[in-house]
């Protein structure tokens, strides 16, 4: 499925509320739906909205801007070769969307989507300078997870944090499928990778994890996160914003449900 630019001008102005995370979810999105090929349109246009010479441009004048980078691809990196601080986080949080959604989407679809990343990743932003700030997460290519980051406890918190008080039942649901599902949630998902937020916090993931599931018609454990962000912090409007935002991708996508997507 082409992105058309139609598509990529109502994913930039669907809701001012979005401006900072449109990308984000909508890359989580496609990648969920198996459509890494639409990540180039969405991911240049980000990249062109966070430099400063197209700070203060229409949507429509970044978009054709987008098209002819895609177009002259060779000239990627010529576009982009003096990269600020915005664009080093945003390019760390994308490749943190994929990573944390592969729990919930499968490692084939997070590898096909980071590889695909990596084809159109500027080569300012393979190897960042880190004098920008030789402190922060953001400049690194890989990070501690484990060690010193590795927290059962936290993950634990994020658990019911997110689950709140039904946290319990699902957990003795799942140790009386398996125990072993259990433990490897807690110990590997929850604890290293979707509660580590030093790339992309509680509240961010929250809405990358509900992008993830809209494709994947599993409304029971859609239900269970679009609670949780509620939990985190977010607003009744807001959450339906995004899961709105997320389905119509999901319809671009060709993406069919048994029922309807629920809701909060």
């Amino acid at each position: 499925m082409p992105l058309s630019n139609d598509h990529l001008l109502e994913l930039m102005q669907f809701n001012e509320k979005l401006e900072p995370y449109w990308a984000h979810l909508a890359i989580a999105t496609v990648v969920s739906c198996n459509f890494p090929e639409l990540i180039p349109k969405i991911y240049i246009t980000r990249l062109l909205q966070l430099q400063d010479i197209h700070k203060g441009k229409s949507a429509s004048e970044v978009v054709h801007e987008t098209e002819s980078i895609l177009h002259h691809h060779d000239s990627l990196d010529t576009v982009f070769n003096d990269i600020n601080s915005e664009q080093i986080k945003f390019h760390s949080e994308i490749k943190e969307v994929i990573l944390k959604e592969s729990a919930l989407v499968g490692i084939p679809r997070a590898i096909n989507g980071l590889r695909v990343l990596s084809t159109t990743t500027p080569k300012s932003l393979l190897h960042p300078d880190t004098e920008l700030d030789p402190e922060s997460p953001y400049v690194s290519s890989k990070v501690n997870r484990k060690g010193k980051t590795h927290n059962l406890q936290r993950g634990l918190d994020h658990w019911n944090k997110t689950y709140g008080k039904v946290s319990m039942r699902i957990i003795n649901d799942l140790n009386t499928f398996y125990p072993d599902l259990w433990q490897f949630i807690i110990e590997d998902v929850y604890s290293d990778i979707l509660s580590y937020g030093e790339i992309l916090n509680a509240s961010v993931t929250s809405l990358v994890v509900i992008c993830a599931l809209i494709p994947l018609d599993v409304n029971a454990q859609l239900r269970g996160h679009l609670r949780g962000a509620l939990n985190v912090g977010w607003d009744r409007d807001f959450i339906d914003t995004v899961r709105n935002f997320s389905l119509m991708i999901s319809v671009w996508c060709g993406i069919r449900w048994k029922s309807d997507v629920v809701k909060l």
